[in-house]
């Protein structure tokens, strides 16, 4: 990789972590189509040229912002045992239900938390106005979501059954958080879980097209 512009090679590192901080607080701010690669670099106290350098385009750095605040990585360590721990034991952070209704608990923690469901509502929307942010988003959760939880599926057909799992959760999520359908936005997250769970834990593990036991 060639020198930095407008900078020594040992800074590059603290340069691209406040691009990034600054990305990451603008785009949940101001949405895909609202930030522009100059204001990033404002924000951020570096020249847009910078930006470029160590990113390419809006579009990449629009991609590093999802990966941000889907964290991945915080539920994919744990989804082996969310999965293999039989219904009613409570699971490893002793959440009730089986592996649906924990998954489901897992996936809705951040959305419940207001100081991380903004940046969630901004990427979520983005990508339902947006072709360019829909397809990054696309990219980025079968990539780094989807497919590493088809891979733990024990079950046949993994990857329809994944993406059945994040149909229904997007469709939960749209509901109870983007655009707010009563009763199921006013529900407790309890409430939620137990009503969610069984149809997540079919579609991961029962046989398809068999309708799930009424919670």
């Amino acid at each position: 990789m060639p020198a930095e512009p407008g900078g020594p090679d040992g800074s590059q590192e603290n340069r691209r972590e406040l691009i990034r901080l600054a990305a990451v607080e603008l785009f949940a701010r101001h949405g895909y189509r609202g930030t522009t690669v100059r204001a990033i670099a404002e924000r951020a106290g570096v020249d847009p040229a910078l930006v470029m350098y160590h990113y390419g385009s809006k579009e990449k750095v629009f991609s590093v912002v999802i990966r941000e605040v889907m964290r991945a990585e915080e539920l994919l360590p744990a989804l082996p045992e969310l999965l293999d721990e039989p219904p009613g034991t409570g699971g490893p952070d002793g959440a009730r239900g089986g592996p649906g209704s924990r998954l489901v608990r897992g996936f809705l923690t951040r959305w419940e938390d207001p100081s991380t469901r903004s940046a969630l509502l901004v990427v979520f929307r983005s990508a339902m106005e947006h072709p360019e942010a829909s397809q990054l988003f696309r990219e980025v959760a079968g990539g780094e979501l989807l497919m590493p939880i088809a891979r733990r599926i024990p079950a046949p057909d993994p990857e329809l059954r994944a993406v059945l799992v994040a149909s229904l959760l997007v469709g939960l999520i749209t509901g109870r958080y983007v655009v707010p359908i009563a009763p199921l936005a006013d529900m407790d997250l309890d409430t939620v879980v137990d009503l969610y769970g069984p149809h997540a834990e079919a579609m991961l593990l029962g046989r398809l097209g068999t309708p799930p036991p009424m919670p």
